[in-house]
């Protein structure tokens, strides 16, 4: 149902809700983002030499941003949801799980 008060306010009545699986993916993408940014500031600041500590934060990083991608695509798939935060989430986790890959198979090599 949708009320037109002129051509300048809409107000819509809809079902739909925010998902917490997605606001929860949305979460761990940012939250892996800042441990990814927190974890390369201070490797440089060591000069490449920060130590097994780091490494293990960086795979940590890397489960959270897989955790989020998963459930944001499982989140997807439910309906009468908006579709906003399970498309933030997968798109966020997703591009980060392709860059921490990256960077462990570089530093694998």
């Amino acid at each position: 149902m949708e009320i037109r008060f002129g051509k300048r306010k809409r107000i819509r009545f809809s079902d739909k809700s925010h998902p917490t699986r997605g606001i929860v993916s949305v979460g761990l993408g940012i939250l892996s983002l800042i441990v990814l940014v927190v974890l390369c500031i201070v490797s440089g600041r060591a000069k490449g030499n920060a130590g097994i500590g780091i490494g293990f934060a960086g795979i940590w990083a890397l489960g959270m941003s897989i955790a989020g991608f998963i459930l944001a695509v499982r989140c997807s798939r439910e309906e009468d949801i908006y579709m906003a935060t399970p498309a933030v989430g997968s798109v966020l986790n997703g591009v980060l799980t392709l860059i921490l890959m990256m960077l462990f198979f570089k530093g694998a090599m």
